[in-house]
């Protein structure tokens, strides 16, 4: 989502203008569609992402916490199965959420105080602390003071034991460098002991997995151990794909007339003799008599029912080759005897654990702990995730290293602190945005009948290899992705499509275009979502921007920082943002296209300014601001980038299309100018400086 769109919230004297860490930080600041947002959730945004108050990234992270808010509500009013699935998650993430509580904001952050303990500390030697900060800026810093003044006698031996030994003997100077030091090396030894002293302290085991019987696994898995297919082959090689060309002009021959052009023409003089017979060969492995590797001969026999390749070239020896299929070399099972050593070999080190959901992976007092189903979950949640015996393994390892933190997490309280609250609140938010947004991006609205027509008659026009179930998101775009957008794209990079028409090029184009059209629908739906949400302020000190109300506030919104603020840059992205989001209304992209066109100009960025201002009259040829278009275009072309013979070309078109343009006299005088080898301007600067 487009910064400037986002809400804007001034967060000063809201955090903690006292100097209680905890004082009323459930109070709730706003409400946005009716959902509280909290003093607390301020803290937690502040303290992770250790933001200043009054700063850029506070404003900014303010704005995404408004924002994603209202694409909450919205994603919930939408889709309230969500309710129930954010129910699941949330007991699946249990473990995880207070393991962080405890890792990132005890451990780490507060040194394992607790926050009244800080935040007597912190009153009290308010003169520690700098007075522009909140404490929650400074939090790590005072569990860290704190730190310090408890363990005076272990900090004065850390600095006896790391003094400088070239000095004098005396008194050991303890400097802020051997502060950090000794609060570092604390830290450090926190991450290292506590997770394995909690796993020992709960008796978490993880359980040793059994695999099955070599018999099993291979009987499971037959289709893993046969020989590789292959082919019966002849062929005829040559230094030149020209002369084998010239050999094979017609596809269509029986093995007879083959072999009297391999006995005749071919350069291998092994298979020469014996008329181009190759004999078999298997997929993955080298040809003999020097041939090497060919694997498209594999591509071309398995797609094609005729009996010759194409002219192909060994990745070995680059030489080229055509080749006769004379039979087929079907796949064979391999016997059990010959495979048990490589299956026991992948049984002990790679094979894939295959278990039952309820398999127990993880015990805590001997109890099931965590089970196979936690490790589907988990990748379910990570769909990016790898399946392998490798991933596996660390994925079991962090959830019993989970358990155990989030076992002393519970013994200390710590499910009931404002932090772990904070954190609940955005893990749903996160969560339900996630759900939403894979719904939105997969959804399929076009009719089933008429995607399985269009698949039927193209294809899949963005990946060509896909089956039909793969291919229906994409076969729904084709129908759905403005017609505007295929063309700008196309003329935008012409150069890049030719000789191919707009029409010969589409499916190319289509592919160009897809991933983008999804996200900024995306982007729009999320503009929409904070435009249309209501907000209530209970804080004096909160201020939103305006809130993106209509296209045309946007529009208007663009126009004046390109006409009256002169923020040439920010214009550029608010043109451009509003062209992604609003691509399906034709009349908003076409405005929004011409004005990036002048605003590049303006950047000088010359060659992508005459770029858009191409696309600009070839997509909209009937607006009246195609001659304007065109006309700057050959302008920038022969002035910007002095490349006078593509001017003239654009010159000579406008003439034609423009015959009554009162643009003409200034084409005129172009064309004239550039014919003159730039004389006409020379004269007339002349002229003009003359008359000065």
């Amino acid at each position: 989502m487009k910064n400037a769109l986002l809400a804007i919230v001034s967060a000063c004297a809201l955090f903690f203008a006292g100097c209680n860490s905890i004082g009323d930080k459930e109070s709730i600041v706003a409400k946005v569609n009716g959902e509280p947002i909290y003093k607390e959730d301020y803290a937690f945004m502040m303290r992770v992402g250790n933001i200043v108050p009054n700063t850029e990234p506070m404003r900014k992270a303010s704005g995404s916490l408004f924002s994603r808010k209202a694409l909450y509500t919205v994603a919930l009013e939408k889709h309230p199965e969500f309710k129930e699935q954010l129910v699941l998650h949330n007991q699946f993430i249990e473990n995880y959420l207070l393991t962080f509580v405890y890792q990132r904001l005890y451990s780490m952050d507060r040194l394992m105080y607790s926050d009244d303990e800080l935040a007597f500390f912190y009153n009290k030697h308010r003169e520690m602390f700098d007075d522009s900060l909140t404490y929650m800026n400074v939090r790590d810093k005072v569990a860290e003071a704190k730190f310090l003044e408890a363990n005076q006698d272990s900090l004065k031996a850390f600095a006896y034991q790391h003094r400088d030994l070239s000095k004098s003997s005396g008194e050991v100077e303890i400097t802020d460098a051997i502060k950090e030091s000794f609060v570092s090396n604390h830290r450090q030894r926190i991450v290292r002991e506590t997770g394995p002293a909690l796993l020992k302290k709960y008796n978490i085991q993880e359980t040793e997995i059994q695999m099955p019987p070599v018999e099993e696994y291979y009987e499971k898995h037959k289709d893993w151990y046969k020989t590789s297919f292959g082919y019966v082959v002849y062929h005829v090689e040559s230094a030149d794909s020209a002369s084998l060309a010239k050999r094979f002009k017609n596809k269509k021959m029986d093995l007879q007339a083959f072999m009297k052009i391999a006995s005749k023409y071919s350069a291998n003089k092994e298979t020469k003799k014996a008329k181009g017979y190759v004999g078999k060969v298997v997929y993955g492995h080298p040809f003999p008599y020097g041939i090497g590797f060919v694997p498209k001969m594999f591509v071309e026999f398995g797609n094609d029912a005729d009996s010759l390749t194409s002219i192909l070239r060994s990745e070995s020896t680059g030489r080229f080759h055509v080749f006769y299929r004379a039979s087929d070399v079907a796949e064979e099972q391999k016997p059990l005897d010959r495979v048990r050593k490589t299956i026991e070999k992948e049984l002990a080190t790679t094979a894939n654990y295959e278990l039952d959901s309820s398999y127990v992976l993880v015990t805590k007092n001997g109890e099931p702990a965590i089970r196979e189903k936690d490790v589907l979950a988990t990748y379910e949640d990570n769909p990016m995730l790898v399946r392998s015996r490798k991933s596996h393994q660390q994925i079991v390892s962090t959830l019993a290293l989970q358990l155990a933190f989030a076992s002393e997490a519970r013994e200390l309280g710590l499910e009931n602190t404002w932090e772990y609250r904070a954190l609940r609140r955005q893990s749903d938010v996160d969560y339900a945005i996630k759900l939403y947004k894979q719904e939105f991006l997969q959804h399929v609205s076009v009719p089933e009948d008429s995607l399985k027509a269009l698949f039927d008659r193209m294809g899949n026009p963005a990946h060509p290899n896909a089956t039909y179930e793969e291919s229906r998101r994409d076969l729904n775009d084709w129908f759905e992705v403005p017609d505007n957008l295929m063309k700008r794209t196309y003329y935008f990079a012409e150069e890049d499509y030719l000789p191919e028409t707009f029409e010969q090029a589409k499916k190319n184009v289509f592919g160009t275009v897809v991933s983008h059209y999804r996200y900024d629908r995306w982007d729009k739906e999320v503009v929409l979502a904070w435009s249309k949400a209501k907000v209530e302020l209970f804080a004096d000190n909160i201020t939103l921007l305006p809130q993106e109300l209509s296209i045309d506030v946007a529009m208007n919104s663009a126009d004046s920082l390109y006409t009256k603020a002169k923020s040439v840059e920010k214009a550029y992205l608010a043109w451009t943002g509003i062209r992604d989001r609003y691509v399906d209304i034709d009349s908003v992209a076409r405005k929004a296209t011409f004005e990036i066109a002048h605003i590049l100009s303006d950047k000088e960025n010359f060659d992508k300014a005459q770029r858009e201002y191409r696309a600009f009259y070839k997509t909209w040829p009937e607006s009246p601001d195609a001659e304007k278009a065109m006309f700057s275009r050959g302008f920038i072309l022969t002035e910007n980038m002095h490349k006078d013979s593509l001017a003239l070309g654009v010159f000579e078109e406008f003439k034609k299309l423009y015959p009554k343009s009162e643009l003409n006299e200034s084409v005129d005088w172009l064309v004239q100018n550039i014919k003159s080898n730039g004389k006409l301007a020379d004269e007339l600067m002349k002229k003009i400086e003359s008359e000065e």
